[in-house]
């Protein structure tokens, strides 16, 4: 009967708010208006428009779960926005390999008849890239789209490591590189309306739930279970105002008996419209 509701996500909404506003000019000028002290704060007066300008740059994914890539993904904005462009580029580029390795080596148990298992159970890592996107790509982790766009990345961590004889913008590489990762990322690891194959988002209103089907995956069971709380329909949320922060507490004995998604989304609203 009961369900994974989500409870440790990244928040980053900012960007988000103000590309979807009616006017972008004026969104524009609000934004920074608004958002001045604090970025100021973050990155320096100096050359502050060609700051900000490169902080809106960024397509950061609003909710995604919590992992290491998280902050890691902050240090790298950090050094667009601050104009470090190689060492964002860098960064997004050992990210990107970074991530591959942690979703292959974690859900890897899940595909033991795979030809692909016994080439890799006993390495540390891999570090062809085209090896595994293609292993991603045949157990169904990375669709079609996603696969260029790690191709796109993989080609720009080969232009930016190895030496090109060539003129190269760094800047324009950076953002490239730093908004692929932020793709992979938000594919991978996201939560949004996109995710409501896994997800139960926002059926209930304010929360966010894994669907019973989607626990047996392997990409839900290894990154998105360990981020949620298991609850039935009628759990609480108690506020602690001192902390800021709450916990969840689900004292009800349940009925052992298998319900719906559907039926599980109905009996929450019903106790909360009680409750209420």
């Amino acid at each position: 009967m009961k369900r994974y509701r989500i409870l440790k996500f990244y928040l980053d909404a900012t960007r988000g708010i103000f590309r979807n506003y009616s006017n972008p000019g004026v969104a524009m000028a609000v934004a920074k208006k608004e958002m001045e002290g604090s970025l100021k704060a973050d990155y320096g007066e100096f050359n502050f428009d060609e700051k900000f300008r490169r902080y809106m740059e960024l397509e950061k994914p609003v909710l995604s779960i919590v992992e290491e890539h998280s902050q890691l993904l902050e240090d790298i904005c950090n050094s667009y926005v601050s104009g470090y462009f190689y060492s964002a580029l860098t960064g997004a580029c050992c990210l990107g390999e970074r991530i591959f390795n942690s979703v292959i080596f974690k859900v890897m148990d899940d595909f033991k008849s795979s030809p692909w298992y016994k080439k890799i159970y006993n390495k540390r890592s891999i570090i062809d890239w085209e090896l595994a996107i293609q292993i991603l790509t045949d157990w169904q982790i990375v669709d079609e789209e996603l696969c260029r766009k790690y191709l796109k990345l993989m080609r720009l961590r080969h232009e930016s490591i190895h030496y090109q004889k060539k003129e190269q913008d760094a800047e324009k590489m950076s953002l490239e590189a730093t908004n692929l990762v932020n793709f992979i990322i938000l594919r991978l690891f996201g939560i949004n309306e996109r995710r409501k194959d896994i997800l139960l988002y926002f059926d209930v209103p304010g929360e966010i739930f894994i669907r019973k089907d989607a626990e047996k995956i392997s990409l839900v069971k290894v990154f998105y279970i360990p981020c949620g709380v298991l609850v039935g329909p009628r759990y609480e949320v108690d506020n602690n105002s001192a902390s800021g922060k709450f916990t969840i507490s689900d004292n009800h004995t349940y009925e052992n008996k298998k319900i719906t998604d559907l039926e599980f989304v109905k009996l929450r609203n019903e106790y909360i419209s009680k409750s209420s």
